[in-house]
């Protein structure tokens, strides 16, 4: 258990996660996703006792009364057990009277007997022992913190107490008998022994326990994938000692999972670029820092690493490790971690350095270890110096430092300035979270500064890289600019279409925007409209690190304020800081004894201040409710302050800026020092991103929204928490989508339910006088989820629009005409203007009857109208300018001059509205939450035919054919399975069901009849001339009698000359137990995944004295991923059972369950989900995403 402390503080020390053990276990949110909490680095730990009573059935959990009533105990306090119990897989008992006679699984019975026993309910006299086999595979390459053998004593021939002896032995089988295990060798270390009596009269049954802590982490070294345990009594002459004992014996371990391998794309030098492989090494003239970012470890302990840079220094050894910093101090999961290489470096040498992570008992792999590399470079100090980058809005990151911010946000544009120190300097390249390329060049002379604005592509550490060339295009070493992103601005609107059937309009919402309340800040004060927030003047405000609007544009801010006293001094009502000065704050001075709306010249320190205010001081009272609204009207270049709707001052601001470090309500920011604290109540909130009008103050003033007609809020704090809040929470005003014509609700939907239009009549409107929610003249993104009907139509279907008076502000839409989905704008709002369109390219089409993810993207900064389809960019073309269209918006079609047109036939879902451009790898999001089912077979039944098929349940309809003796059988997922011969017998379907050259999914069940002496396919996607990819077992080599392991094989091109990744995961017990084979391929990232029963296996050999080096000699790490990997589009049948050119020795014996394919990339979270659902699974995307 922990508490939720949050000062500095050191390692947690090792630690572990449950895992469901029994068929039908709940699934929990995946460790070290952002569903799980974990504890801070200060977080206080202490130990939780944990029983497991007979059954296994529920842990009783005893925390530590210590720390919960500890005068500096943090609330919540987490009870977090981390343990795993698995239970017997098989278990006999051995008969000296019945000695050549199988006692398996104890011939039916619950329990039975151990010992010598003598006694007249005994005929004949016999001696007994008891053996179970456990699996172990769970704790391969894990370091075990407690582990007890449990097994219920059911019964003892009296309460006096003998000793019972438990021994690591053979495995057993149903042929196990009393000669086999009497065979010498065949008990093989005995692990302990203990004295107890349960189950007389007098003492009842019990659980006995043994501690068998060093026999478990023997094997989870040795990654062995079951023990097999003894019972016998310590004396077979003493009827005393005669026991019963139930079947279900389990373990109850308790584990630390090692941290994560750290990836080659985690891994970069300040002067060097991003971690590359020997034969791209770069050549750097100044030994900076390297990078180490986002190191993880999935129980949430503390993380430090390890570092090694190896080099032939010439001096006979060859090759080793030179360079060895001791290991760092500790930071928590998710940190990142930077060194600064030695100056004992060689020039003209190569060099590469590697990197694992440690969680105080255990290390990871080492970055090298697997499919990937070292990161490589060459000391050379006649290579040109690098550039300096520098940016404002987005400051270096400082690993090192723990207040290190997180910086406002995706989608906003930052500017990074180059400069060399060289005047021969003639260009500038940079690279964006890559090194740099041609295609991104700046001219500049004698290395003069130049600027490139940037927009961040994702939330996380994002990194510039930037070279400088002189005119005989010699380059310099590549410099490397860290910075730390926070999410982006939440949507600006939302409608999800999950109404139920018969709804006459479908409701819009948004992402919450919460802010933190600071010192004595309270809520639940009594408000104009509600509660309020109550505010001290000393130390309390409300804050949150992401802004609202972007203050060069026409902005509002209106507030209800109740002063409890006169300040003496600025009392901030709300503001929006910026590094050093604020870009608004609507406020009260002291000084000039009245209410202000201004904004500061510059974001420098003593800027000057632009104030709208009354031209006379006064009028201002405690104990007052009053209505501020301060407004910037960007085309006339106006702040204006409304004081009980009345405007009372305004005045120009020629050069506006934008603040960019958040939003603050009772408090103002300055060069980071927060003062001016407002002393009072402030309620209702509201921020616009739009100049207001009088008419719209009047309605804020008499408490009404403001929306239809007009544009609603971007931000709404109603400020209406009860007492004893710990933070406010706001939204943005969304209208609903009211539905007209031929709609119907409820249907299913790519998450939930879904809208169908009819093509004809159907429609929602939103704003029903007007309601635009984006300026369609500054940057914003529309998404959807849309699937024509089979039948596509034969003009323009539009998904989604917001109008003009007479043409489109924005249309997402099928193009009869090119037959592709497309994106456009206009660049006026006339009746002739003509449409600036993106489309997808030549040679695709709109495919009728399936799901597509569409956005489209109006980036103003770069002048781009973009399109993307699933997930990838399919055009993006020039668009100077466009217009801003006020009128309403539509979903399901279109309005030219007001006239509703273009009706979509078809299914749409969660349209989004976005008031920023989206990067590509957020619309990569977006795609990846919703994977597309493409097939399902469950083998629930066949249809007859030549040959047999057996149905897809999924909407694609894909049948699978059944081939040689393949047949239906016993199965794993509800009653039926494919049974297959191992010759002949395998199934396959006559279309491919996905793309394999994009993201996909495959996952099966499978059960080898008996231990495979060959390999044999599992799954396989045909090309024409070799396989996309391949699932089979493959036998351990030199123990064919062990493990083997389940490996997939990937191909980068359909031919002989194809690039090869292969992986491997020995993640399971046996492979004649059904175990859930998962194969996950990111398109995106190019990363290849082999899940076996959930886990994606990654396992360092053991390193006790932490030297760097295996402490077994050849040891391998067990790496189940793979980057940098490519594919190609399989054109063939998906086949189970089997690989293209298969001999029938490669064909799977055994059966296959439960097949899934879907387009995109599933989640761990889903993956497990799959792995741990086997009853009533409905065909529909695994939650968990």
């Amino acid at each position: 258990m922990w508490d939720s402390s949050t000062a500095a503080g050191k390692p947690d020390g090792a630690s572990a996660r449950s895992a469901p053990a029994a068929r039908g276990a709940a699934v929990a949110a995946a460790p070290g996703s952002e569903d799980e909490a974990a504890p801070t680095e200060s977080g206080k730990l202490a130990p939780v006792g944990v029983a497991l009573p007979a059954g296994g059935e529920e842990l009783v959990l005893t925390p530590d009364a210590e720390v919960l009533r500890g005068e500096d105990t943090t609330y919540p306090v987490f009870i977090d057990p981390q343990w795993y119990s698995p239970r017997a897989s098989a278990w006999t008992m051995a008969s000296k009277y019945w000695a050549s006679s199988p006692q398996w699984k104890f011939n039916g019975e619950s329990d039975a007997g151990m010992g010598y026993c003598n006694w007249n309910y005994c005929q004949p006299h016999d001696t007994k022992r008891l053996l179970y086999r456990l699996p172990t595979s769970k704790f391969a390459g894990k370091s075990i913190l407690s582990a007890e053998f449990v097994v219920r004593n059911t019964w003892s021939a009296s309460c006096t107490a003998k000793s019972v002896e438990l021994w690591r032995t053979k495995d057993i089988s149903s042929s196990t008998t009393w000669n086999s295990q009497n065979a010498s060798g065949f008990w093989i270390k005995q692990l302990g022994s203990r004295s107890f009596a349960h189950g007389y009269t007098g003492c009842a049954a019990k659980d006995a326990e043994f501690d068998v802590k060093a026999a478990v982490q023997e094997a989870a070294n040795g990654k062995w994938s079951t023990m097999t345990f003894g019972l016998r009594a310590a004396s077979e002459s003493d009827g005393l000692g005669w026991k019963r004992f139930s079947d279900k014996a389990f373990l109850r371990v308790k584990y630390n999972r090692p941290p994560a391998q750290l990836k080659m794309s985690q891994l970069s030098m300040e002067y060097g670029g991003v971690c590359k492989r020997p034969g791209s090494a770069p050549r750097v003239r100044t030994l900076g820092k390297i990078n180490m970012n986002g190191v993880t470890d999935p129980d949430g302990d503390n993380v430090a690493v390890q570092v090694q840079a190896l080099w032939d220094a010439g001096d006979g050894k060859g090759l080793i490790a030179r360079w060895k910093p001791a290991l760092t101090s500790y930071k928590k999961s998710g940190s990142g971690f930077t060194l600064s290489l030695p100056t004992t470096i060689p020039q003209n040498k190569a060099v590469h350095w590697h990197v694992r992570s440690y969680d105080g008992a255990q290390y990871s792999p080492w970055s090298s270890a697997g499919d990937p590399t070292a990161c490589y470079f060459v000391y050379d100090k006649t290579v040109p110096a690098a550039p300096t980058i520098t940016s404002p809005e987005y400051p270096a990151s400082q690993p090192d430092d723990p207040n290190d911010p997180w910086l406002d946000g995706v989608g906003q544009y930052g500017t990074f300035t180059f400069k060399s120190s060289s005047s021969d300097v003639t260009s500038y390249r940079y690279g964006i979270n890559s090194d740099p390329t041609s295609a991104r060049q700046l001219t500049t002379t004698g290395g003069a500064a130049q600027s490139v604005p940037f927009l961040p592509s994702k939330p996380g550490l994002n990194f510039i890289t930037a070279q400088a060339f002189d005119a005989a295009g010699n380059g310099s070493e590549i410099r490397t600019y860290q910075f730390r992103v926070k999410a982006g601005q939440p949507e600006r609107a939302t409608w999800q279409l999950d109404e139920e059937a018969g709804a006459t309009e479908a409701q819009g919402s948004t992402p919450p925007r919460t802010l933190a309340l600071n010192g004595g800040a309270t809520t639940g004060a009594e408000g104009t409209k509600g509660t309020a927030l109550e505010l001290n003047g000393t130390d309390a405000y409300a804050s949150s690190d992401l802004s609202v609007v972007d203050t060069t544009r026409g902005f509002t801010v209106s507030a209800w304020v109740k002063l409890s006293k006169m300040p003496n001094s600025a009392a901030i009502v709300a503001a929006q800081p910026g590094n050093h000065s604020p870009s608004f704050e609507l406020y009260y001075s002291a000084s000039l004894d009245r209410w202000v709306f201004n904004q500061y010249e510059t974001d420098t320190p003593n800027a000057k201040i632009i104030r709208a205010m009354a031209a006379q001081p006064g009028g201002v009272s405690a104990n007052t409710w009053t209505h501020l609204t301060g407004s910037y009207d960007g085309v006339a270049k106006q702040l204006r302050l409304y004081v009980n709707r009345q405007l009372v001052g305004e005045t120009a601001l020629p050069n506006a800026w934008n603040g960019r470090r958040g939003l603050q309500i009772g408090a103002g920011t300055y060069s980071g020092v927060t003062k001016a604290f407002f002393p009072g109540a402030v309620d209702e909130v509201q921020i616009f991103d739009k100049v207001i009008t009088q008419g719209e103050v009047n309605k804020l003033y008499a408490h009404q929204p403001v929306g239809d007609p007009g544009r609603p809020a971007v931000a709404v704090f109603p400020l209406d928490e009860e007492a004893g809040a710990t933070e406010i929470r706001g939204h943005g005003g969304v209208l609903p989508a009211k539905y007209n014509g031929g709609v119907t609700t409820g249907v299913p939907g790519m998450a939930g339910k879904a809208a169908q239009f009819n093509g004809t009549t159907g429609y929602a409107k939103i704003g029903q006088t007007t309601g635009p929610h984006v300026n369609t003249s500054r940057s914003f993104t529309v998404s959807a989820w849309a699937k024509l009907n089979t039948a596509k139509p034969k003009s323009a279907a539009i998904i989604a629009s917001q109008t003009g008076s007479f043409a489109p502000g924005f249309e997402l839409y099928y193009s009869a005409t090119y037959d592709r989905w497309a994106f456009n704008q206009y660049s006026a709002d006339t009746a002739d203007a003509k449409p600036v369109r993106a489309m997808q390219p030549d040679g695709t089409t709109a495919r009728a009857g399936e799901w597509a993810h569409l956005t489209g993207v109006h980036d103003t900064v770069a002048k781009t109208l973009t399109l993307y389809v699933n997930g990838q960019k399919a055009q993006s073309v020039t668009l100077d300018k466009a217009f801003y269209a006020d009128q309403s918006m539509l979903i399901g079609a279109g309005a030219s001059a007001q006239t509703i047109r273009n009706f979509f036939p078809g299914t749409i879902d969660d349209v989004r509205l976005f008031a920023r451009p989206v990067s590509a790898e957020e619309v990569q999001q977006m795609f990846r939450q919703r994977p597309l089912i493409k097939s399902r077979w469950n083998f629930e039944g066949t249809t007859a035919g030549t040959p047999t098929t057996t149905p897809d349940s999924s909407e694609e309809k894909n049948p699978l054919s059944l081939y040689g003796a393949a047949e239906l059988g016993m199965g794993w997922i509800d009653n039926n399975a494919l049974q297959l011969n191992g010759t002949n017998a395998y199934a396959a379907t006559a279309k491919m069901p996905v793309d394999t050259g994009s993201s996909f999914t495959m996952t099966a069940w499978a059960q080898a009849a008996a231990l495979p002496e060959h390999d044999m396919a599992v799954l396989s996607a045909g090309g024409a001339n070799r396989s996309a990819l391949e699932v089979r077992y493959h036998p351990d080599p030199k123990h064919p009698e062990g493990l083997g392991s389940w490996q997939l094989t990937v191909a980068d091109k359909d031919n002989a000359a194809a690039g090869v990744k292969q992986l491997g995961n020995t993640e399971f017990t046996d492979v004649r137990d059904w175990n859930h084979i998962a194969v996950v391929y990111d398109g995106f990232a190019k990363e290849a995944s082999l899940y076996v029963n959930g886990v994606l296996q990654e396992v360092a050999c053991d390193d006790a004295d932490g030297d760097g080096n295996a402490d077994e000699s050849g040891c391998q790490d067990l790496i189940a991923w793979a980057d940098d990997v490519l594919t190609f589009k399989a054109t063939g049948a998906l086949q189970v059972g089997r690989a293209q050119g298969d001999s029938p020795g490669g064909y799977f014996a055994g059966s296959i369950d439960d097949v899934w394919t879907f387009q995109g990339a599933l989640s761990e979270n889903q993956i497990v989900k799959l792995s741990g659902s086997w009853f009533d699974m409905p065909t529909e995307v695994p939650s968990g995403s």
